[in-house]
């Protein structure tokens, strides 16, 4: 993944020094350096998994990226990004991006109303002359903007976050997914270039260009898609699987982030037994963690025990609100939420995207056993 992540932020980082020379006032933008290529990605080595106990030993470091203030300069509305920070990033574990030209998105599956993931960790840092997205966004539409160039399919308003200057740039562009293949379309927008010809004299020329997001001097607008598309796909893909899957849910001062686990991987994510909190009568207890099957001796009988999660599923860590919450606990995740948000000037009887990000936080921390299909 990270070595995908690289390959991805070498042409970021070109459109990232390029915007941020209209924002910088006295420092300059990182230099360009040139790296090696991209690695292929590796196989999946579960031994190099993080496990619960990394991930409560480390709550700061994720959290330091996702409580960023919003730079005012973003490009995404401000109600966007406080409905955005009120669902929360999910952070897979573990995330694939596939490496694919001209993939689809498999439509079968739902198209989500909104998602948000991040992958921020102590191997994505940001230095000098490399910025990676804390995270990627996409907020699903009923029609695009009149500036953006009509296609067909399912719009959506796709982007990522990325930290300058101790806050968070947001930036965006259009695309549409096919109903009926998949495919994903990349929407033109309507821009005004000033030409100068001389020391008093511009001009003004209105033409359709491809989209910001993907301006790159490293790479052609083509190559550009490929790593858009491949990340878009990847974030569907994890994201319609959400309700098969653990979720650990950790709040601070109003920030919220949730961890997503496999199922198959829960036995070791949560192997650790030896992590423990005081509860509120000052018992000690331990946290949540992974029992396989085994066999019992009771009254001179052997009884086989299932395999199963065992010990406190809501707890405080370190000032922060834990909540794990297993599929056959949760009624619902915001994977099922398909409605598309709509731009709309009457402002009455109408649930702002703020609005809706607090309510599928919350729906997703309610206990109960799932309906089963009628």
């Amino acid at each position: 993944m990270i070595a995908i992540a690289n390959s991805f932020m070498d042409s970021v980082r070109q459109f990232l020094n390029k915007l941020f020379k209209r924002l910088q006032t006295s420092t300059a933008p990182p230099e360009v350096v040139q790296e090696a290529p991209p690695r292929k990605p590796r196989k999946y080595n579960k031994d190099k998994a993080k496990t619960f106990a990394d991930l409560l030993d480390n709550l700061e470091l994720t959290f330091d990226s996702i409580k960023l203030p919003t730079l005012k300069e973003s490009w995404l509305e401000r109600d966007s990004v406080i409905g955005l920070k009120k669902m929360g990033a999910h952070i897979p574990s573990p995330w694939f991006i596939p490496s694919l030209k001209d993939a689809k998105v498999d439509v079968t599956k739902p198209l989500p109303a909104i998602m948000c993931v991040s992958f921020a960790n102590k191997d994505l840092v940001d230095s000098n002359d490399r910025y990676y997205p804390k995270l990627y966004f996409a907020v699903k539409i009923k029609k695009l903007p009149w500036y953006v160039a009509k296609k067909s399919g399912t719009p959506y308003q796709f982007g990522a976050a990325f930290a300058w200057k101790e806050k968070l740039f947001w930036v965006h562009m259009y695309i549409t997914v096919s109903r009926s293949t998949g495919e994903i379309f990349f929407c033109d927008e309507f821009k005004v270039t000033a030409n100068r010809v001389s020391k008093d004299k511009t001009f003004y020329s209105k033409t359709w260009r491809s989209p910001s997001y993907l301006e790159d001097e490293l790479h052609t607008i083509a190559e550009r898609q490929d790593y858009v598309r491949n990340i878009f796909i990847a974030m569907h893909e994890w994201w319609v699987g959400r309700d098969e899957r653990w979720n650990v849910v950790v709040k601070k001062n109003g920030e919220r982030v949730t961890f997503g686990v496999d199922n198959s991987q829960t036995p070791y994510y949560f192997k650790d037994r030896d992590k423990s909190v005081k509860t509120a009568s000052g018992q000690t207890k331990k946290i949540v963690h992974y029992v396989k099957e085994h066999e019992r001796k009771v009254n001179d009988k052997t009884i086989l025990i299932k395999e199963h999660i065992r010990g406190l599923q809501e707890f405080d860590w370190a000032g922060y609100k834990c909540l794990v919450v297993s599929p056959k606990l949760q009624t619902k995740t915001s994977a099922t939420f398909t409605a598309p948000s709509e731009e709309i000037y009457d402002q009455t009887n109408v649930v702002h995207l703020s609005r809706v990000g607090k309510l599928l936080a919350d729906s997703e921390e309610i206990h109960g056993p799932k309906k089963k299909a009628a």
